[in-house]
């Protein structure tokens, strides 16, 4: 065995390895989200539409929905947490307070971040004008609440069926509802894509740091050559060095 196999064995092991935990041991929020899907596979069927994990491009890369359901009685846009310990949070307020046994650590506020949500979905069906969504933060039962709301819903995960089946004025018809879901159901991403538009976004960003680099260190940016400052019918530019063979300019 060559001395290369000896260095990349123990690699290839180790990453098996936590790929193998991974799957055996799913983080606590992919836990909280199957439990929650769970009650709301109880949902009668004739009603309502239950869409998890739901993935959707934004401008600024992706948003992620634990769930969505979508009913005759309205849209219900609902964030998980699998929080333990005692939560303390306004409604408005940016960060809330978890604290266990004395230690405290700040979240951003879920409603806010549910929000988001929210606004992301009223974009991708604008089509379909005003429509009725409700929001809705989940908290595991291994959490006290102690949040002050007032027009927020902040219940836990046993009360989310009882607190959606509350609503039974319809809004919609099932034709809507299948339509609606439709319409998610086209423009969600899986996993695969969600990470290609993450490293599309990081690429982006990338170049444009590299560009602005080299730019304020008086280098050009495709090929590294010196800027040059030169005179041109518009007025002052910077040129590239190795002109005619490069043909970067930047504007003063």
């Amino acid at each position: 065995m060559s001395e290369t196999l000896y260095l990349i064995l123990p690699i290839v092991v180790f990453i098996g390895l936590i790929i193998l935990l991974r799957i055996i041991f799913p983080s606590k929020g992919k836990v909280g989200e199957k439990r929650v899907s769970h009650k709301l596979d109880k949902l009668p069927e004739d009603k309502y539409r239950v869409l998890n994990n739901v993935i959707l491009p934004t401008q600024s890369g992706t948003n992620q929905i634990d769930h969505i359901v979508v009913s005759v009685y309205g849209i219900f846009v609902i964030e998980t947490k699998f929080y333990s310990g005692w939560i303390f949070g306004g409604e408005n307020s940016e960060y809330w307070t978890q604290n266990i046994y004395g230690n405290k650590y700040q979240l951003y506020n879920p409603v806010l971040q549910n929000g988001g949500h929210v606004r992301t979905l009223l974009r991708l069906l604008k089509e379909y004008g005003d429509l009725p969504i409700f929001p809705i933060v989940a908290f595991s039962p291994q959490a006290d609440l102690h949040i002050n709301t007032t027009n927020a819903c902040v219940v836990y995960w046993n009360q989310l069926y009882a607190t959606i089946r509350r609503y039974s004025r319809e809004r919609l018809s099932m034709e809507q509802v299948r339509a609606i879901c439709r319409a998610i159901e086209s423009s969600r991403l899986s996993s695969e894509e969600k990470e290609n538009m993450k490293l599309h976004n990081e690429n982006v960003h990338k170049t444009v740091f590299k560009k602005e680099e080299s730019l304020s260190s008086g280098r050009c940016p495709r090929c590294g050559g010196k800027l040059v400052l030169r005179d041109g019918k518009y007025g002052k530019f910077y040129g590239c060095s190795n002109y005619p063979r490069c043909r970067f300019t930047q504007q003063c």
